[in-house]
């Protein structure tokens, strides 16, 4: 098993995704999910594995990916292929226990549950097999809390079921809310569980915008509260997409790349961005982040942090610049093709003011959160259009250099206590 394993590892990410095996002929063997798929899939090789899995393998001519964005989009993915192509080692497994479906009830308010494929017959739709439990139970935690539905059995006398004072019931078993507006929200889950993302979220915005200009702010508020909850969810769910073309997320990035060269006029495309954060309390225990992404992707391996030695009273636009003045040291660190820094004007020229100090010539950029504006050193401010691959990618690379410094300071918060 170790020789098969070398043929394939060189090919295998360490991302999430969906594998898929197949055999000498091209026929699919096997579909599954992954955080990483790099172990997921070299688990398959080990010397210990089950019998089951060593009859697997002896089969396996070929692998193939399809990387991802989330674990919940590898789960969505992974039910749909196996739907379309019940590949012979999934199928014969349908009956063990780990194997669930996710159903909605035929029901005046419909009811979602986890079931077994003996009882699919007694619900209005469905979605699966979902080879893991516990991923699935988890998954409809998350859910819940945008979609919310209802547990209580239909024609007991009212009275709140047990969700309901946890938030995560709309109020049917009470009667607050009506038939129809209660399957709105099932109509919208099932969009969702269909990989339908994009017209979801399309169609809500629409009703949001309209509850607004009518001055229904608060049902305007209610709607925003449910896209947010799908975007935290998941940033990109457009499984049909992946379906069509595994190399969608690759393609999608190249093209972010190609914008994001386009519009900030730079000489080459950024293949290494670098983006960085300060975060203090006070000016206390200070310390600065350095993310990257390599070709559009979150690339951990070259995350770098730094315990900021200045003190004092608050000084982001100081910090910055001590921050880049140690960065550019690490001459075995590879250099950037752009540079962002969280923050508006004060920041990137202090920054920019290193770099120049330092004879380094790099695009630099400061992307600040409220307007979602980029500031040259120099020159006119720069407002991509919201909805631009490249403003995305940039928020995406801002917002995990904001969570990777927060999630250090932290950590030597918690040293101090």
């Amino acid at each position: 098993m170790v020789n098969y394993w070398l043929n394939f590892k060189t090919k295998i990410p360490h991302k999430s995704g969906v594998y898929i095996y197949k055999d000498k002929n091209g026929d699919i063997l096997y579909i599954g999910k992954a955080i990483d798929l790099y172990h997921r899939v070299a688990s398959y090789f080990n010397s210990n594995v089950t019998q089951k899995t060593a009859a697997l393998v002896e089969k396996i001519s070929d692998i193939q990916t399809i990387t991802v964005e989330s674990e919940l989009e590898a789960l969505i993915l992974e039910a749909n292929l196996i739907k379309k192509h019940l590949p012979p080692f999934n199928v014969r497994l349908l009956d063990d226990k780990d194997y669930l479906y996710i159903g909605i009830t035929d029901e005046d308010f419909p009811k979602v549950s986890t079931l077994r494929r003996m009882d699919l017959k007694k619900m209005k739709k469905y979605w699966g097999p979902f080879p893991s439990s516990r991923t699935v139970k988890s998954t409809l935690k998350q859910l819940r809390k945008v979609f919310p539905w209802c547990s209580a059995t239909q024609g007991d006398a009212l009275r709140a079921c047990f969700y309901y004072h946890l938030g995560l019931c709309p109020g049917a078993c009470v009667g607050l809310i009506s038939k129809q507006d209660y399957n709105k929200i099932i109509r919208n889950f099932s969009k969702f569980l269909d990989g339908r993302k994009e017209e979801l979220v399309k169609e809500l915005t629409e009703q949001m915008l309209k509850s607004s200009s009518k001055q229904n702010f608060e049902q305007a508020g209610r709607i925003k509260k449910i896209l947010g909850g799908i975007n935290y969810m998941t940033q990109t769910n457009r499984v049909t997409l992946y379906l069509e073309n595994p190399n969608f997320l690759e393609d999608e990035n190249n093209e972010a790349l190609k914008q994001l060269k386009e519009d900030l006029n730079l000489p080459s495309l950024p293949e290494r961005i670098e983006g960085y954060d300060i975060s203090n309390i006070s000016g206390k225990e200070a310390v600065g982040s350095m993310v990257v992404l390599t070709n559009g992707e979150i690339d951990k391996s070259q995350y770098r942090r730094f315990k900021i030695h200045i003190s004092g009273k608050p000084n982001d636009v100081g910090m910055h610049k001590e921050m880049i003045r140690r960065r550019l040291k690490h001459t075995e660190w590879k250099f950037p093709d752009l540079i962002i820094v969280d923050g508006g004007l004060g920041q990137v020229r202090g920054v920019n003011y290193e770099l120049q100090t330092a004879n380094c010539k790099l695009p630099v950029f400061g992307l600040a959160k409220r307007m979602e504006w980029l500031y040259p050193p120099e020159g006119e401010i720069i407002k991509l259009p919201r909805k631009s691959l490249s403003l995305k990618l940039l928020q995406k690379l801002r917002d995990e250099s904001h969570r990777f410094a927060i999630t250090y300071h932290r950590k030597l918060r918690d040293k101090i206590k």
